[in-house]
């Protein structure tokens, strides 16, 4: 058995039929991996380093974009080295929105394991918040609520369309909550804010491009934010979106910032690339080029 390609595995996907015959197809084809299946989310750091220890150069992470977030912190770590390890990628979550921004075919799993073994891998930014990395999205406020609040039964019934028919039905409530926005250098924003989204990649909330002129490797972080403070007009905020970097947008605010604070009286509700955080203080920054992914 080639022990230089792992694919660790969510646990719940391991055993699904369509995931066993991707396996089976992509061996097939002549692709060489070992599978390892974690307990749980705690063993997933412990899988990963055990499998680099055993002479693994390429990681592949199957499941959703939570279990993307957990492969690539445990790449990663502290952020003070670059790993020299690969991180590939089989997308088996409800939405798969990072897999979505990298172009991969996550409708064939069978070929997104081929890519993973045999594609050449290229260097991209890694996002921080107060110091955890993600590869792919944080969603704040508004946002991350409605993510973290969908029932994991309707996620699995309507799939991506999940996230856009919870969002319909709580933004009937439209409750901003104020916020500061802190960067080194200038002048303390304040606001009153819906939503708001810091994209490293495009995509969030089964494919809402949500951070349109993000790339994923120009050493910058994208933030997106619909703010309240002039009031509530809808067909302003969709025509601001067509246009984010307008400096007369007075509902979207758009910046392309390497390092930014994020402060409200309140915790903030934040989804980080499928996994939820609350916090007062939320501190972003890049790591410009650091982590090798196969797409």
């Amino acid at each position: 058995m080639n022990e230089s390609t792992v694919l660790v595995l969510h646990r719940k996907s391991a055993d699904e039929p369509r995931v066993k015959e991707a396996v089976k197809k992509a061996k097939k084809m002549g692709c060489e991996f070992r599978v390892l299946v974690p307990f749980n989310k705690a063993e997933k750091g412990r899988v990963v380093a055990e499998a680099i220890a055993n002479g693994a150069n390429r990681i592949i992470a199957g499941g959703g974009d939570g279990t993307i977030n957990g492969v690539a912190n445990a790449l990663v770590g502290n952020g003070e080295t670059k790993p020299r390890v690969a991180m590939g990628i089989c997308p088996l979550g409800t939405a798969n929105d990072f897999a979505r921004g990298c172009g991969l075919p996550a409708e064939d799993l069978a070929e997104c394991l081929r890519i993973a073994c045999e594609r050449q891998p290229r260097a991209i930014d890694v996002g921080v918040l107060n110091g955890r990395a993600f590869v792919n999205v944080a969603s704040l406020g508004f946002g991350a609520e409605i993510t973290a609040t969908t029932p994991i039964e309707l996620k699995k019934a309507l799939g991506g369309a999940a996230y856009s028919l919870m969002g319909l039905v709580r933004a009937m409530d439209l409750t901003p909550y104020p916020a500061r926005l802190i960067v080194p250098g200038e002048t303390t924003e304040e606001g009153s804010f819906l939503f708001a989204a810091v994209g490293n990649n495009h995509f969030a909330g089964g494919g809402f491009d949500i951070a349109p002129r993000a790339q994923i490797d120009d050493g910058l972080l994208d933030l997106t934010a619909i703010r309240l403070d002039k009031g509530v007009n809808l067909a302003s905020i969709k025509n601001e979106f067509d246009d984010p970097m307008n400096p007369e947008n007075s509902h979207v605010l758009y910046r392309q910032l390497a390092e930014f604070t994020i402060e409200s009286d309140q915790k903030l509700h934040c989804n980080l690339d499928g996994e939820p955080v609350k916090k007062k203080r939320l501190r972003f920054s890049v790591l410009p080029s650091h982590l090798q992914v196969v797409f």
